[in-house]
């Protein structure tokens, strides 16, 4: 028995490989240099087109994958570039309520030494972790690409609020 969910489950992780390399096959998959083991894929997505950014992201695996604790499930989508937080301390403040508006869909966790914003790619209901079938990286990237279209969409006026952070799309 392996201290890692691939090392006990190693059809689970040649399983995410073929679908990283089938639907995103510019992403590769790397270990944390932190010491908790932990894989993660990198790589850059555009999914607004050419005239959208950009985007580094990095797709990390919990060590309980394929479990579903909390928002986001078991793989984290952490944008390295450009940061949720960055975008979040340019957004106009609420003057009436002394917040800032917020970025739709996301969450905070620590990562390292500093608290980041994830984007938050499963509702804990929705999340698949079964014996046959589990929720990949694939599919959580597939979800990140479709909230950075709307986020791009709402930060540029296209879309309004309620649409936004209703997630009535």
């Amino acid at each position: 028995m392996g201290f890692y969910w691939y090392q006990d489950d190693p059809d689970l992780l040649d399983a995410e490989k073929m679908a990283m390399a089938k639907f995103f096959p510019s992403f590769n998959l790397y270990t944390l240099e932190d010491g908790s083991g932990r894989l993660y894929w990198r790589g850059k997505v555009q999914p607004a087109g050419k005239d959208g950014t950009v985007w580094d992201l990095m797709l990390i695996y919990k060590n309980d994958h394929p479990q579903s604790e909390g928002f986001g499930g078991s793989i984290q989508i952490l944008p390295a570039k450009p940061r949720l937080k960055d975008i979040a301390s340019q957004l106009p403040i609420d003057n009436e309520k002394g917040l800032g508006l917020g970025l739709p869909h996301i969450y905070r966790e620590n990562f390292g030494r500093n608290e980041e914003y994830f984007i938050c790619t499963a509702d804990p209901k929705y999340f698949k972790a079964t014996q046959t079938r589990s929720t990949s990286a694939a599919s959580s990237l597939s979800w990140a690409c479709k909230w950075i279209i709307l986020c791009e969409m709402w930060l540029n006026g296209e879309i309004s609020d309620d649409v936004a952070k209703e997630g009535m799309y």
